[in-house]
């Protein structure tokens, strides 16, 4: 990868230095400085907390040849591993036949993401970025009936720190291949397959895996229906140490599938998940166990994504190696004014396990059920669903409103105790209300009121209540200033703390610069992006953000 990273660089600086033609050169400069002091709570316990993060990603780009790099400070990071220097670079080379070539750091997705999406998310200090070349062609063959096709071929290593424990790293040599064609313009077919040779840490040991991912999708357009498929197969073999004596050989598939009706004021969208990438014994769901699903996989997660502060606390956490469920979105717009999204979701686990042994150990037995493609509601396969209902209306063109209902029923099921499986009921009302007070200044309004029932708690406490509300003001373009403050009666809070209180200020000193200062206590809570959630914890102190594009 270094020569061709070098090979590429030499040539980018050929075609600068030598070339006869017009040179159309493009620079551009982004900085994102980030810094924190305050303290961060592990239950009860109060620690001080500070970080200062600075990334500088530069891009120069001379006709088909573009250079670009990143240097980071991260010293100490808010999440993750401490990094000063270099950490991103690249060279990329362009041209109107259809050719590209990258060498350095790059992400990527392949299709919809079941064999192959990697992605950086630093809010969650997830990153399983390639270091690497990847190379792709893209043709269109014929004028009156036009073939396409789009042919790539990937390679690097991934240096994928576990966002929940950063210290422990697993390292994957990733070769990926993958070919599309579009016989017809309404169609598209493809296939793709991944060749990876990777160790997992596992407890103290170190286990060497070889991983082999193949897949095949198509989608297809008809009028208003927009239909798309994709089956992945994952098979994992692992070398013999200490915690696999003998080795193994694991097998595992996924599928997805949704189909979409797009018309003049109404949208539909139905999607459908059958992940089965490591079913495995509930006694042994540690996510260190080598034969999971990749971290370089991530395929869709087949829920809403919602925006609300008190929804997006409590998520559903997409459990890729053993799922099966869907969803529903319906949307339509009754006028200009007014339009209405109804959503709607369930999975489950496929099966149920049982403890066969009457010696006081725990050795489970999977019991097979004929429906396992469709999700259950039984308790025993940790069900969850929701139904979420928002109506928008422009009440004038200076006063705007959106209220939403939203139910989420989930089950935790514990195989060892039943009766102490945890089940929880959530009812959550937000409302959003915005004026228009002139061309420069704005306000508005968030009240969000949930209730919150959870079956494991103290008898006293079974039922509790969360509350936000937060109002905003901004002069256009240039300020904005928020207060926020959170309330709950839960007496269960581990903070043991009732109320939290935050003032933020954003102020854009141009088009190209923002400044956003906020000082106040956060309560923290789960957050989620591509179906990977980590647990924030409660912060109270100083947050300074200066963002720069040039």
């Amino acid at each position: 990868m270094r020569k061709i990273f070098t090979v590429l660089v030499l040539l980018f600086l050929y075609s600068t230095a030598f070339s006869q033609i017009n040179l159309n050169v493009k620079a551009s400069v982004n900085n994102l400085l980030r810094y924190g002091n305050g303290y961060e709570y592990t239950g009860s316990e109060k620690n001080s907390k500070e970080y200062f993060e600075n990334l500088t990603d530069a891009r120069l780009s001379v006709n088909d040849f573009t250079l670009g790099m990143r240097y980071e400070i991260s010293d100490p990071i808010e999440y993750g591993r401490d990094f000063k220097g270099i950490r991103k670079r690249f060279v990329e080379y362009k041209n109107d036949i259809g050719i590209a070539v990258r060498a350095g750091d790059y992400w990527d997705i392949v299709s919809r993401g079941m064999t192959f999406n990697s992605f950086e998310d630093r809010t969650l200090a997830y990153d399983t970025g390639v270091d690497g070349v990847r190379v792709s062609y893209k043709k269109t063959f014929g004028d009156k009936n036009p073939v396409k096709i789009k042919a790539q071929i990937l390679g690097g290593d991934i240096e994928y720190s576990d966002y929940l424990t950063p210290e422990r790293i697993e390292t994957y040599k990733v070769r990926d291949a993958n070919f599309e064609i579009s016989p017809v313009k309404n169609l598209l077919i493809g296939t793709n397959y991944v060749y990876s040779k990777g160790v997992v840490p596992s407890g103290n040991a170190r286990t060497n895996i070889t991983a082999n991912l193949p897949e095949a999708y198509m989608n297809l357009n008809l009028g208003d229906f927009s239909f798309y498929s994709s089956y992945a197969h994952k098979n994992i073999i692992a070398e013999r140490n200490t915690v696999y004596p003998v080795g193994f050989s694991s097998m595992g598939d996924g599928f997805y599938s949704s189909l979409s009706y797009s018309k003049a004021g109404l949208g539909v969208t139905i999607e459908y998940k059958n992940y089965r990438f490591d079913l495995t014994n509930p006694d042994n769901q540690s996510n260190e166990r080598a034969s999971k699903m990749l971290p370089f996989q991530n395929p869709p997660t087949a829920i809403k994504e919602h925006t609300w502060t008190l929804i997006s606390r409590n998520p559903h956490t997409v459990d890729f190696n053993d799922e099966v469920g869907g969803q529903v979105d319906i949307v339509y717009v009754v006028n200009d004014n007014l339009n209405f999204n109804l959503n709607g979701s369930v999975a489950s686990r496929h099966y149920d396990y049982i403890n066969t042994d009457n010696t006081g150990k725990i050795v489970y037995q999977r019991i097979e059920r004929n429906f396992a493609l469709i999700p259950s509601l039984d308790k025993q396969f940790s069900p969850f669903w929701e139904v979420y209902l928002e109506g928008e209306y422009y009440m004038s063109k200076k006063t705007y409103a959106k209220l939403a209902l939203y139910r989420q029923n989930s089950v935790i099921y514990n195989n060892i105790i039943p009766n102490a499986s945890e089940q929880l009921f959530v009812t959550t009302v937000p409302l959003q209300l915005k004026y228009i007070i002139n061309k420069e200044y704005s306000v508005k309004l968030v009240a969000e009121q949930q209730v919150v029932h959870n079956s494991v708690r103290n008898a006293d406490q079974l039922n509790y209540y969360n509350q936000l509300i937060a109002v905003n003001l901004t002069k256009s373009p240039e300020l904005g200033f928020t207060l926020s403050a959170e309330f709950t009666n839960d007496n269960e809070e581990p903070t043991g703390k009732k109320s939290w209180f935050q003032g933020e200020v954003l102020y854009k000193l141009n088009q190209s610069n923002t400044i956003m200062v906020s000082y106040g206590s956060e309560r923290g809570g789960l957050r989620c992006t591509n179906g990977i959630c980590r647990f924030v914890k409660p912060f109270e102190g100083f947050r300074f953000t200066f963002q720069s594009h040039l």
